[in-house]
C-alpha cells in the first residue's frame, strides 16, 4: 500500500512537470488578429505608429505621388479593427522620409523626417499638425544632416527634444540635440562631440525626466560600434557607454526602455566577407543585435541573434514582464526564408521562439512595433527602404501572447 501511494505521489510530479515544460516549451510568437494593406497604385510604405488614448491608431508613412521615387508624408487614424477614419497627404516638392510620429495629450501629433533634395542633399525637418491632420508649424534644420536619421520626443515639462547628426569640428560627425518649445522656436542647443565620430539614431524620455541616446562611434582603434548616452533635462551628459568593438561592425537602430528601468538597445552586427571590393560587390553577414544596460550605464547582457543567412533588428516592444518582441528583417537565407522577423526574447536575453513573416516584396521589413492598450501588438512596415522594386506598406494587429 505504501509503495502505490509513492508511486502515485511520482506519477503526480511527472504530471505537474510534464505541464510546465509543456507551457514553456510551446510559447510562441503572437497570432495574427487583422492584417491591413491599401490599394494604392503608387510606391508607399509605413514607418511609425502610435497608439492613441481611445484605442485607434495614428501612423506615419509616406506614399510616391506622380514623381518616381520622391514621396509626401501620409498619416492615417485607424480604429482598433483597422478601418481608417481619416487620412492626409502633405505636398513637397523634395522626397520627404518620415522616421518618427509623437503625441502629448490632445495637442496633436509631430512628425520627424528627413528630406532628400534633388541634388540628394539630407535635411532634418519637424513638422506639427493638429488633430484633423492640418499644419501648425514646420521648423527645419537649416544644415544638411550627416545621417539618414533624426528622432523626436517630449520631456516631462512639455519641452520638445529633436535629434539630428550634422558635420562637427574638422568635418567630423557629431551628436546636435535642440530643445523646442510648442510653437517649434528652439530655445537650446546641445552638441556631443569628442573627437570621434559620432551618429544618432534614437532618443527616448526615461520616467526621472532625463534623456537617453542610442548612437554609432567610430573609435580611435577598432570597428564602429553602440554607444548609449544619458542626459539630464539641462543638457548635461551624465554617462555614456560603449559596447566593445569587435571584428563586427556594430550599428543601432532602436531603444526601449523596460520595466525595471534599463535599457534595451537594438540593431544589428555586421561582418564584411570581401571589405577591398566596391560597396556595391560587398557580401556582408548581419546578426540581429540586442543589448541590456541598467539605469547607471552598465553594460547587463548583449545577444545576437542568428538564422540560416543575414538578419537586422529595426524595432523592439517591451513586455510589463520584461520579455521583449523584437522585430526586424531576415534579408537573405540559404533556404529562401526571407521576410519581416519577429522574435520573443526573455528578460535575460534568451530567445524563446522567432518566426519569419511572408515577404511582400524582396526588401520587406518590420519598421515599428508597439504594446497595445488590449496587451496585444501592433507592426507597421517596411519604412523607408532602397528599393528599385515596388514598395507597399502594410499593418498587422497581433493578439495577446497565448
Amino acid at each position: 500500500m505504501q509503495k502505490r501511494i509513492v508511486d502515485i505521489k511520482l506519477l503526480l510530479t511527472i504530471l505537474v512537470s510534464l505541464i510546465i515544460i509543456s507551457r514553456t516549451g510551446f510559447s510562441q510568437i503572437p497570432d495574427i488578429a487583422w492584417e491591413k494593406e491599401f490599394e494604392v497604385s503608387s510606391n508607399h510604405y509605413f514607418a511609425d505608429v502610435i497608439e492613441m488614448a481611445q484605442g485607434n491608431f495614428v501612423i506615419a508613412g509616406a506614399v510616391e505621388i506622380g514623381r518616381e521615387r520622391s514621396y509626401d508624408i501620409w498619416l492615417l487614424e485607424i480604429n482598433p479593427e483597422g478601418d481608417t477614419l481619416k487620412n492626409a497627404i502633405f505636398e513637397n516638392r523634395d522626397n520627404d522620409i518620415p522616421l518618427r510620429i509623437i503625441n502629448k495629450d490632445q495637442e496633436g501629433f509631430l512628425v520627424a523626417s528627413i528630406v532628400l533634395s534633388s541634388d540628394n542633399i539630407a535635411t532634418a525637418r519637424l513638422t506639427a499638425v493638429d488633430n484633423n491632420f492640418s499644419v501648425k508649424w514646420i521648423t527645419d534644420a537649416g544644415q544638411p544632416s550627416a545621417l539618414l536619421r533624426t528622432d523626436v520626443t517630449f520631456g516631462n515639462n512639455g519641452d520638445i527634444w529633436w535629434l539630428n547628426s550634422f558635420s562637427g569640428q574638422e568635418g567630423q560627425p557629431g551628436i546636435n540635440l535642440w530643445k523646442i518649445n510648442s510653437d517649434g522656436s528652439k530655445v537650446s542647443e546641445f552638441s556631443f562631440y569628442d573627437g570621434l565620430p559620432l551618429y544618432g539614431y534614437t532618443i527616448k524620455n526615461l520616467p526621472d525626466g532625463t534623456l537617453a541616446i542610442i548612437c554609432q562611434v567610430k573609435p580611435q582603434k577598432g570597428n564602429p560600434t553602440i554607444q548609449i548616452m544619458r542626459v539630464d533635462a539641462e543638457g548635461k551628459l551624465l554617462w555614456k557607454t560603449m559596447l566593445p568593438p569587435s571584428e563586427k561592425i556594430l550599428t543601432p537602430q532602436c531603444l526601449c526602455c523596460s520595466p525595471d528601468n534599463s535599457l534595451l538597445a537594438g540593431g544589428w552586427s555586421g561582418l564584411c566577407y570581401n571589405p577591398d571590393a566596391p560597396a556595391e560587390e560587398q557580401i556582408w553577414d548581419h546578426d540581429y543585435l540586442l543589448t541590456k544596460i541598467d539605469q547607471n550605464g552598465k553594460i547587463i547582457w548583449t545577444q545576437q541573434y542568428s538564422r540560416e543567412g543575414s538578419e537586422k533588428g529595426t524595432a523592439v516592444a517591451v513586455l510589463p514582464d520584461g520579455n521583449i518582441l523584437a522585430a526586424g528583417k531576415c534579408e537573405t537565407s540559404f533556404t529562401g526564408t526571407i521576410g519581416p522577423w519577429l522574435l520573443l526574447v526573455d528578460k535575460n536575453g534568451k530567445m524563446i521562439k522567432d518566426q519569419v513573416f511572408k515577404f511582400k516584396f524582396t526588401e520587406d521589413q518590420a519598421a515599428s512595433i508597439i504594446c497595445t492598450s488590449d496587451t496585444g501588438f501592433l507592426m507597421v512596415g517596411p519604412g523607408y527602404v532602397k528599393s528599385e522594386r515596388p514598395v507597399s506598406g502594410w499593418i498587422r494587429k497581433l493578439k495577446p501572447l497565448p
